[in-house]
């Protein structure tokens, strides 16, 4: 088969996942430009880490010594893009950040696959810089292939296989602290993104968690204690305080995370009562603030002439968010439902999954809430594509970048909207971040060594995992340093 076919067969049949797919074609081409470099006796490094002026900048593939026709410090960069106004976009992109990086590099070489685009398309692009940029597009790539058809077939025909080989890999020989670099730069570009007023905060059970609002797990046992201890008073049987504490203990341990299937059934059970039932054990121990939803709030605090903060999407059913951007007299809006909208000097408080406030006197029309609170609930919104939250979401997701606290970022639809908005930007780089707990596992004597081996892997995969959603992770070790790290995002 021609070997340019193969390739646009790859592309198109792994649509649906932008990310695998440049993944696995930047693999393909650093192992046949690696093979096709050191046949010349030249040097050649891939993802190669180069400390610049302002920090660690990584190339695709580095030639110290060039190759061919390029002569000295030579660099490869790969793009994937199925249009010519992409592939402009994207190219000055790449060409302004090679600038501000103040890169060595004599040679820039970009890479552009993608069906329609050709070499004379970029003619136009205007070239200040200290280094020689050339654009290479696919057939440049494939006239390397056919030098060493052997090796193409063979990596073509196994880029899973080395993708998660790889991925091991450089999990093995991975720096102790290389996170801690990782979350140093990623803590700068979110304050790029923040003081640039293009920064969105995805809320998830987490932040509202030190609050001690009522866990999922504890809202879920609750109410099935409630539920029993409704159905024993009118045989007339009395359950104790005591008694409903034991029996919460014992539904807690029984249903573990309690899949959404139970709540179908608990809101049935109590038909009438039960928002306001969810409401009484949501906030039964809730405190008003907590050191995380005080730094949330200061980072919505506007800076002079600058919002900060373009939205905040909220999973949580709880109103603390409000109540502490309204003890710090920042003026925001919680919706709800379709149809509402934030004023300009407002910030929207997205109630994605429904919204239930502790004084619901305070707020108008909530029975339009959805609240998804069981199998249906989540079915009706992951199965609409057009339902007001999921859009909601898309426009945020496709149109800023996000930071995700408190979420396991596991749900199931929330992965999907993340992956239709990396097909709408088309575009390889990961805009949005997500704050995850490092899980270190017990220290085992004879072990040793080979299970810091395996963590540095698991994080290795983690990201990988993540990235092909569009999403860098920011490891913490400990719940208490959330605060602090939004403080410097804040700068």
């Amino acid at each position: 088969m021609e070997i340019k076919k193969m390739i646009f067969d790859f592309i198109y049949s792994n649509e649906s996942n932008s990310r695998y797919v440049h993944i696995a074609i930047e693999k393909l081409v650093s192992i046949m430009m690696e093979d096709y470099i050191e046949r010349q006796d030249n040097l050649v490094h891939v993802n190669y880490r180069m400390k610049t002026n302002v920090g660690f900048f990584e190339y695709d593939i580095y030639a110290p010594d060039g190759f061919d026709s390029y002569v000295g410090q030579t660099v490869i960069e790969l793009k994937i893009a199925r249009n010519r106004l992409i592939a402009k976009r994207i190219l000055r992109d790449t060409v302004g950040r090679f600038a501000t990086h103040e890169t060595e590099a004599k040679n820039v070489i970009i890479l552009v696959i993608g069906e329609n685009v050709k070499n004379k398309d970029f003619s136009s692009l205007e070239n200040n810089t200290r280094f020689k940029i050339d654009f290479w597009d696919v057939d440049n790539f494939v006239s390397i292939c056919e030098k060493n058809k052997d090796l193409f077939i063979e990596t073509y025909n196994n880029l899973s296989k080395y993708i998660i080989r790889d991925t091991v890999s450089k999990g093995i020989g991975r720096e102790p602290q290389t996170y801690v670099d990782k979350r140093n730069q990623y803590i700068k570009q979110l304050n790029e993104e923040y003081h640039s007023d293009n920064l969105t905060l995805f809320l998830g059970a987490g932040a509202s968690h030190d609050a001690k609002i009522a866990t999922w797990e504890s809202l879920i046992s609750g109410l099935f204690v409630s539920l029993i201890n409704k159905s024993f008073k009118t045989n007339g049987i009395q359950l104790t305080y005591e008694d409903e504490k034991e029996l919460l203990q014992a539904v807690m341990n029984q249903n573990g995370y309690s899949p959404l299937l139970q709540t179908r059934f608990l809101r049935q059970g109590f038909e009438d009562d039960f928002e306001d039932l969810v409401r009484n054990i949501l906030y039964k121990y809730a405190e008003n603030t907590s050191n995380l939803l005080e730094e949330i709030g200061q980072l919505c605090i506007p800076l002079r002439g600058r919002f900060g903060i373009k939205a905040i999407v909220n999973y949580n059913f709880d109103d603390l968010v409000e109540k502490n951007l309204e003890r710090l007299r920042v003026k925001a809006r919680a919706i709800y439902s379709e149809g509402e909208k934030a004023d300009s000097d407002e910030l929207g408080i997205y109630h994605v999954h429904g919204f239930l406030p502790e004084d619901k006197g305070t707020y108008e029309h909530l029975s339009k809430s959805l609240l998804v609170f069981s199998e249906e609930g989540y079915h009706k919104l992951s199965l609409d594509p057009y339902n007001w939250a999921n859009m909601i979401q898309l426009e945020f997701l496709t149109k800023s970048t996000c930071l995700f606290i408190g979420l396991s970022m596991t749900d199931p639809n929330l992965r999907r909207l993340l992956d239709i908005a990396a097909q709408k930007n088309n575009d390889d780089s990961c805009k949005h971040y997500a704050l995850i707990k490092r899980e270190k596992l017990k220290r085992i004597p004879t072990i040793g060594e080979k299970l810091l081996n395996f963590e540095q892997v698991n994080e290795e995969l983690q990201e990988s995992f993540f990235r092909e959603l569009g999403v860098n992770i920011v490891w913490y070790d400990d719940h208490v340093e959330i605060p602090k790290l939004l403080e410097t995002i804040k700068g």
